[in-house]
């Protein structure tokens, strides 16, 4: 027999060293014989760096004691090993029989044992010198990410019990392991930590392991965190790729599951949760004004491309993406926004009643932008009143035939209803949507069909508007023809194929139609009055915006 105490399970004593808590462990030893009490003393090849608890007893036969191990150093350990190769960490188990000792209980510690039985002399004395520490928790884990430790560290995570949730460990300043790997950037210390069971959500400093790998543009650990359950709900990953301009970051999260906003008008305030491309971080504000505030082209770009609303207005302002470019002066991102022809987008007002073309007036930018910004008013302004050169001019200059006013038209819907046919020729011939529908599903052909313009009609028909397009309310343009009784128009929609008068009469009583089509036409009448949004009166107003690209109001 080579020894008469065996330490169990193994011998490494395990001491766990955490954040703000006694660095302790434990060992079991059992007395390794059958019949005879036997006398123990554990003790630290350096008294000052461990503490044991209780160091010496008598074991009865088969019994076992489980001794507790204090560290005592102020510093962390560097490894799992700690100071090993120095011998710091080692411990001697020194054991001897003790015949004819009393045992009354199966161990008795301390004061019953004479320290002269380990003396050198006896040579009953057996001597263990392989018990050694090794050390685990948080701070040691801490470490070895930052050393970029990678077999250590899986060497701690494997010692740790699975309820410690080593993975998780937080360390003294309040970061977990994940946030510090995905700080330094190590991809290989994220993927081990994952392994391990670490959350991919866990919040740190405020923040989850997905916004800090979207914040540094690290897009190889952010694809690792959501293959691992990391979701982007309740999170500012995408607003942070978005302000940073990490396009494959934001690419990567806007290839994930998330709809679209409502169609309906936004509004100031959005949920925090990231269920749509819409939503508003914690700073009030969405994606795309995130990224038209920092001036980031290609995010505010690849935002337009997945669906984000132009229109969307949000924080404190209360302004959206366009009126972000425009105190800029951004002449580059203000067209981005425009040209994705968002409903009434240029018309938005922000919380102090200013749109975008008065906050670039406000910040002095003068020259392209502000005419660029007038160009979307002046469009629409031409498109109203027909005149067609005009049209063609604020085409030229840049200005979007999908441009909207605040009732979301188009200008091919105000030139439609007006009954302009030589410049709904032109925008049509321009590319102009012609199937384009209002926030009440209305085309241009419906607009032109309840406005009698049976020239307009004819000419829609023949440009391949589809004559069975509805409104929200299920209405065909023959219908709203019939119910404001314009008889000629539905004749040209019966042979374009809508829907014929029998079935318009069926559906529509003369009186009900008489009503509705006189409360259509007052409701587009004072749409068509109201013209492009001025930004007021005087020179002060649109004026200003019309003149400056060469047009009278």
């Amino acid at each position: 027999m080579d020894r008469l105490v065996i330490p169990e399970p193994t011998n490494e004593v395990v001491v766990r060293v955490e954040p703000g808590r006694p660095a302790r462990g434990e060992l079991t030893l059992r007395n390794a014989m059958h019949t005879m009490p036997v006398a123990f003393r554990l003790q630290p090849a350096v008294r000052s760096r461990f503490a044991v608890r209780p160091h010496t007893g008598i074991l009865a036969p088969l019994a076992a004691v489980t001794v507790e191990v204090v560290y005592l150093a102020s510093a962390a350990p560097e490894g799992p090993g700690g100071g090993a190769g120095r011998g710091e960490d080692a411990f001697l188990l020194h054991s001897v029989v003790a015949p004819g000792t009393a045992v009354r209980e199966p161990v008795t510690a301390l004061d019953s044992v004479n320290p002269e039985w380990f003396s050198a002399r006896r040579k009953q004395v057996f001597v263990d010198s392989g018990i050694r520490a090794c050390f685990v928790g948080a701070a040691v884990a801490a470490r070895l990410v930052e050393a970029g430790a990678v077999e250590a560290l899986r060497e701690v995570l494997d010692r740790s019990e699975p309820e410690w949730r080593a993975a998780d460990a937080v360390d003294e300043s309040g970061r977990t392991l994940l946030d510090l790997a995905v700080g330094l950037g190590r991809a290989d210390i994220v993927q081990v930590l994952l392994e391990y069971g670490a959350d991919a959500d866990k919040p740190s400093r405020g923040r989850t392991p997905l916004e800090t790998a979207a914040a540094s543009g690290e897009c190889l650990i952010a694809e690792l965190l959501l293959a691992n359950g990391a979701t982007p709900a309740g999170s500012d990953a995408l607003h942070v790729a978005a302000a940073a301009g990490h396009n494959d970051v934001l690419k990567l999260l806007l290839g994930k599951p998330a709809s679209a906003s409502p169609s309906s008008a936004s509004s100031a305030s959005f949920s925090c949760s990231f269920t749509s491309i819409d939503a508003a971080g914690r700073d009030g504000k969405t994606p795309l004004r995130l990224a038209a505030e920092a001036g980031r082209r290609d995010a505010v770009k690849a935002l337009l491309v997945a669906g984000a609303r132009a229109d969307a207005r949000c924080g404190t302002d209360g302004g959206t993406a366009l009126h972000a470019a425009a105190r800029r002066g951004d002449e580059v991102i203000a067209r981005l926004i425009l040209a994705n022809g968002a409903a009434g987008t240029a018309a938005v007002r922000d919380a102090a009643g200013k749109t975008a073309f008065e906050i670039a007036a406000e910040e002095c930018h003068a020259g392209r932008i502000m005419d660029f910004l007038g160009l979307g008013e002046a469009i629409l302004a031409a498109a109203r009143k027909g005149e067609a050169r005009a049209v063609r001019r604020a085409a030229d200059g840049g200005a979007s035939v999908e441009g909207r006013d605040a009732h979301g038209w188009t200008p091919l819907m105000r030139a439609a209803f007006k009954g302009r046919a030589d410049t709904v020729r032109d925008l049509v011939d321009r590319g102009a949507d012609i199937d384009a529908t209002d926030a009440e599903g209305y085309t241009a052909l419906h607009c032109a069909a309840e406005a009698g313009r049976a020239d307009v009609v004819d000419l829609l028909l023949k440009s391949g508007a589809n004559a069975k397009t509805t409104t929200v309310k299920g209405r065909t343009a023959a219908e709203v023809a019939a119910a404001a009784g314009k008889s000629k128009v539905v004749r040209l929609l019966e042979k374009a194929g809508g829907v014929g008068r029998k079935e318009v009469s069926e559906k529509t009583s003369p009186a009900v139609a008489g009503k509705a089509g006189s409360l259509d036409r007052r409701r587009r009448g004072r749409k068509g009055s109201s013209g492009a949004i001025r930004f007021g009166g005087g020179k002060d107003g649109f004026e200003t915006a019309a003149v400056a690209v060469g047009w009278s109001h």
